[in-house]
């Protein structure tokens, strides 16, 4: 199996200077790569990246003769992440022409700018990067200092090196060499996400939503309030110390949002994928519920996305079978103990009465329990006056 690690870098003034040089030859040539691909375009023509490295490698000393210090394998990596780029936008682009049915919207590939952008392949290749205990070495630099050992043995494939938040971090893809384990035995768990609570299970657990986004918002917006008035009074383009630390102490909070956010995910996608034998989700189009306006903000904050990609990862690292019920079962409005169907719950009713039996469901623990017996119910779905079998 193939698992990653990020771990933070503590490099020296020297390497640090590196590494930027690093992440701004990797960007050239990445905007170099677009730019040939976006002219290809207009003539008719698709570059690959098979094409777009033999011109790269022509040309490069006389667009980019500083880089000849530099490793080009990170030149070399950056158009091939391009060609992964494109090729990715022009499958979604023929689903679209074509009519079929598509969750996620890929967009056109963007020029990288100097100010977000920082980052770059190692590696030359699987094998050539060592971790000994606290210290990567890595081609062309040697050792590095990190702030905690690998965490998982194996063969290191790849080696991202990418900064966040004025922090080095060092991207380790490894190979372990073990197959993934069996399907264990254990109970069915299904798992209901929403936005209030962030997972309800269906044996009782429920995970809490840490809403960071929601805590640090009104700090975020001061930062962002006093960076357009640097901006109004001084420019858009005048250097300015003091608006460069309000940028600096923006960049580390959204750090901290993201931290906090996948901090509570790591730690109840170990804990359901540990206890289970099997794990239900729903299938969600978030993509499509972000553009409800008024619950974008809401949705996002949640990280729902996040949460079932790292739960389904999980589950085939501990030996959980992971499955998705079908986007139309209508797992909230379905009494979990006789079957009865109310057509007429909205969002806002968290709870309700069984029209069959009586009893009051609280929304996301029954909907939890109708995920755990999913694809098939033990009782008839009766919908008002009707009834229908499932």
């Amino acid at each position: 199996m193939k698992k990653a690690h990020r771990i933070a870098l503590k490099p020296t003034p020297e390497q640090e200077v590196w590494f930027g040089q690093q992440a701004g030859y990797a960007r050239f040539a990445y905007n170099w790569a677009l730019g040939e691909f976006k002219a290809g375009l207009d003539v008719g023509d698709w570059l690959t990246e098979r094409t777009l490295r033999p011109r790269w490698n022509k040309i490069k000393s006389m667009i980019a003769p500083w880089g000849a210090e530099l490793s080009q394998n990170v030149a070399k990596y950056a158009i091939i992440d391009l060609g992964q780029a494109t090729a990715g936008w022009g499958e979604y682009r023929r689903k679209v022409k074509s009519g079929q049915r598509t969750d996620r919207r890929v967009g056109f590939p963007r020029f990288k700018r100097r100010t977000h952008e920082q980052g770059f392949r190692a590696d030359n290749g699987p094998d050539t990067v060592r971790a000994d205990g606290k210290v990567v070495i890595l081609p062309k630099i040697g050792q590095v200092a990190m702030v905690e050992a690998l965490r998982f043995p194996g063969s290191i494939q790849e080696v991202t090196i990418n900064r966040t938040a004025g922090t080095w971090f060092a991207c380790f893809c490894i190979e372990d060499g073990q197959e993934p384990p069996p399907v264990k035995a254990g109970p069915t768990i299904g798992v209901d996400v929403g936005v209030g609570t962030m997972a309800t299970c269906s044996d009782g657990l429920t995970v809490e939503n840490p809403r960071a986004l929601y805590s640090g918002l009104k700090r975020l917006r001061r930062l962002d309030n006093a960076i357009a008035r640097s901006r109004n009074v001084h420019g858009k383009t005048q250097q300015s110390d003091r608006r460069e630390s309000l940028y600096v102490n923006r960049r580390r909070l959204h750090a901290r949002i993201v931290n906090v956010r996948n901090d509570n995910h790591h730690k109840a996608t170990t804990a359901i994928a540990k206890s289970a034998g099997r794990v239900v989700v729903e299938s969600l189009n978030v993509a499509g519920m972000v553009r409800n306006r008024r619950l974008a903000r809401a949705i996002a904050d949640a990280g729902m996305s996040g949460f079932l990609t790292k739960l389904e990862y999980k589950c085939r690292w501990y030996g959980a079978e992971y499955a998705k019920a079908d986007r139309w079962f209508a797992s909230s409005k379905l009494c979990a103990r006789c079957g009865w169907r109310n057509d007429d719950l909205t969002l806002a009713d968290r709870g309700w009465w069984c029209g069959g039996c009586g009893v009051l469901n609280d929304r996301d623990a029954n909907a939890a329990k109708n995920l755990a017996n999913w694809p098939g119910l033990s009782f008839p779905v009766f919908r008002h006056r009707r009834m229908e079998t499932v």
